[in-house]
């Protein structure tokens, strides 16, 4: 099992070069996802910690990491959507910053049906109720007028994990227990030197990701 500590990838700068944000799926579709996540979701090349692909750390394909999965799992079920997916790394280390909302203006205007919200490891705050102000004000940024759904933090992440519950239940919204580093198999250990890229989501672990997801959002439905 790891823990939050050994997350050493920065949240700082994930992007690089490539774009924050990216597209999944049918620009006319009548059913609109938006995805905001981290490295999780999606980091790009970075050589000094041995990671030189730009998807989902730490999966072994583009088509493997858990954003790709979800659609594809959406997309076998018969559905028509347009998942939106925004890198938002950015996000955790300035959540508290008064202008860091007008960065995602552009999430807002996409008016998602659904927003899903898989962020949260690279918080580092022990002031709780600023974080919950922080997150209350995104949320409602982001997602003003749909539903969303909450994942808490891959590795066990006590203080941030129960924000997010609480900003769930405050705006009568679903959350998902993300928690999956207690299982060795679900990281990509031994697979890259680097310690923080090898506590990432494996292969397996993204697949359970995307699973969660995908059961909610059917969920959402009936």
């Amino acid at each position: 099992m790891a823990t939050i500590q050994e997350n050493t990838v920065s949240s700082v700068n994930q992007m690089g070069n490539s774009s924050e944000l990216s597209f999944l799926g049918n620009p006319l579709a009548a059913k609109r996802i938006l995805v905001v996540g981290n490295s999780i979701t999606r980091h790009g090349p970075l050589s000094e910690i041995g990671w030189e692909n730009d998807w989902g750390m730490a999966a072994s394909a583009l088509e493997k990491d858990y954003v790709h999965r979800l659609y594809a799992m959406l997309r076998d079920a018969g559905q028509d959507v347009l998942m939106r997916i925004r890198q938002c790394s950015y996000w955790e280390g300035n959540f508290d910053k008064e202008d860091v909302l007008s960065r995602y203006d552009e999430e807002r205007a996409f008016d998602a049906d659904i927003v899903v919200f898989r962020l949260g490891e690279n918080v580092r705050t022990q002031d709780q109720d600023a974080l919950r102000a922080g997150l209350e004000r995104f949320a409602s940024h982001i997602c003003p007028s749909g539903k969303m759904i909450f994942v808490t933090c891959f590795w066990e992440n006590p203080l941030v994990d129960e924000v997010i519950r609480s900003a769930a239940k405050e705006r009568g919204d679903l959350c998902l227990n993300g928690f999956l580093a207690y299982d060795d198999n679900n990281m990509a250990l031994g697979q890259f030197w680097h310690e923080g890229v090898s506590i990432h989501p494996s292969d397996a672990g993204m697949e359970k990701i995307a699973k969660l997801i995908f059961d909610a959002l059917i969920h959402q439905e009936k």
